[in-house]
């Protein structure tokens, strides 16, 4: 390549020499030639330069892949990779939330705590008032199972005053409850059985009732509604699901308990305390891109704990006990700016002491409005049928049959700060009435003693959300 180059050089050169010296003497002198030498001189070491460094070049590449050779064959090398492929497949996510809240009942100073959740355990997440709280510190970690990599799991873990309240244990019962403050922890098989493929999930996983959710950035609103407080929060235990093509999707399933209780009791119930167990299922349809519904429940379980009904209230014997949910949800997003949906719960206990049959019929509906790309407007409304005191309101349900209404309306602001930060602003209206009793045994008002309660109450509210 070198003799190439030198030549056409020398080529180029000679036709530049031969008219420099024909005009050689007219000029005066052969300047214009010594100065052509030295350009050709000065060409051909930046030639050689340039031929030492790519051979330079080319050595150090060598060298770099028979390192890198060698690393691909250690233990250590294998280790990397897998952390690689690990962190590549695996999909990261959380968020941090702060609110405060402050109720116009304004109770004394030394009753503020779960004020805000009156006798029928309302806003559980939010349960005090005038008081500023850490909502969530939500960190999240998941890997779908796929016809490519059938093996999947997922792991939500979470802080904060939802840490707290779906940790804490709610009595005897209840002595055993882990706490990991673990909201999921599974793994899952898609087992290639049909095209689409079942998927088959074991561990501790989210529940299937109900239009909102557990985790903050998923609802319109900063509280949880009333029906919410009824539902049941996780199951532990083996679920097998699938969805498919044409829009259709299903669930069956069997936890330790149900998960439910109320008047304050935990939602997290993820123990076994007897042999009992709970079937749950679900069936969907995702009409098109902007409707879908489902139809879920669960039957079983151990003694629901219905209202303040203490452990002999229940059936005897225990593992007797069950309790019927039966939950229908509806989602629509007619548009870009408009997202709606839709809840309606029945349930009852089997084997339940009280002399009649008590039963709960809820009905939830919200709808969130954007009035910008960053700003919307959001409203949720409420009503629950309590019939013969299922949730257990003013004193013993055995000796008890009041029906009563709960009627709840919130209208909630938000508005994104920048793409990861946003704060939203709230109002809370909820109220009681006893169709056989006085209306004053709902909420706190002074104090929640028995002689300082009140029909209803007003919740004013702000939080901030940041999302990673």
């Amino acid at each position: 390549m070198r003799s190439s180059l030198k030549t056409c050089i020398a080529i180029a050169a000679a036709l530049l020499v031969v008219p420099s010296f024909v005009s050689a003497d007219d000029v005066g002198g052969g300047d214009d030639l010594q100065e052509l030498l030295s350009r050709m001189s000065d060409l051909e070491q930046q030639l050689q330069a340039t031929n030492d460094a790519l051979a330079a070049s080319s050595a150090k590449v060598n060298q770099q892949q028979k390192m890198l050779g060698k690393l691909g064959t250690s233990k250590q090398s294998g280790a990397m990779l897998a952390l690689s492929d690990f962190l590549t497949e695996t999909t990261f996510g959380g968020w941090v939330s702060g609110s405060y809240f402050y109720n116009t009942n304004n109770p004394n100073s030394d009753n503020t705590v779960g004020a805000n959740n009156g006798v029928i355990g309302a806003n559980r997440f939010h349960p005090n008032s005038n008081a500023f709280q850490v909502d969530q510190v939500w960190f999240s970690m998941s890997n779908q199972a796929t016809p490519e990599s059938r093996g999947g799991f997922e792991i939500d873990i979470v802080y904060g005053q939802t840490g707290d309240r779906l940790d804490f244990g709610s009595g005897a019962f209840d002595a055993n409850v882990a706490s990991d403050h673990l909201y999921n922890a599974n793994v899952s098989y898609l087992a290639p059985i049909t095209d689409a493929g079942i998927e088959i999930t074991v561990g501790r996983f989210e529940d299937h009732i109900g239009s909102e959710a557990v985790q903050d950035p998923y609802n319109f609103n900063i509280t949880r509604g009333l029906l919410w407080g009824l539902q049941p929060v996780g199951f532990t235990g083996v679920k097998a699901s699938s969805e498919y093509d044409s829009g259709l999707s299903w669930m069956l399933g069997i936890s330790n308990n149900s998960g439910y209780a109320v008047s304050g009791v935990t939602q997290a119930q993820n123990f076994d305390a007897d042999d009992s167990k709970v079937f749950l299922w679900s069936v969907g349809y995702q009409a098109s891109d902007t409707l879908s519904v489902s139809f879920n429940g669960l039957y079983g379980g151990d003694c629901p704990v219905v209202g303040a009904n203490a452990p002999p209230g229940c059936g005897a014997p225990r593992d007797k006990d069950k309790q019927v949910l039966l939950d229908a949800t509806l989602n629509w997003d007619p548009s870009d700016r408009l997202s709606t949906w839709l809840n309606i719960d029945y349930m009852y206990a089997v084997n339940d002491r009280r002399p009649n049959s008590p039963y709960v019929f809820g009905l939830a509906a919200a709808g969130r409005y954007g009035i910008t790309d960053a700003t919307g407007i959001a409203m949720r409304l409420e009503y629950i049928y309590s019939n013969d005191n299922y949730l257990g309101v003013g004193g013993p349900p055995i000796a008890t049959t009041d029906d009563q209404d709960l009627w709840s309306a919130t209208a909630t602001l938000d508005h994104a700060l920048t793409e990861h930060l946003s704060v939203k602003a709230e109002v809370v209206y909820q109220v009681g009435n006893s169709r056989d009793d006085t209306d004053n045994q709902y909420f706190c008002d002074r104090s929640c003693g028995a002689a300082f309660l009140t029909k209803n109450q007003l919740l004013l509210g702000a939080q901030m959300t940041y999302e990673f």
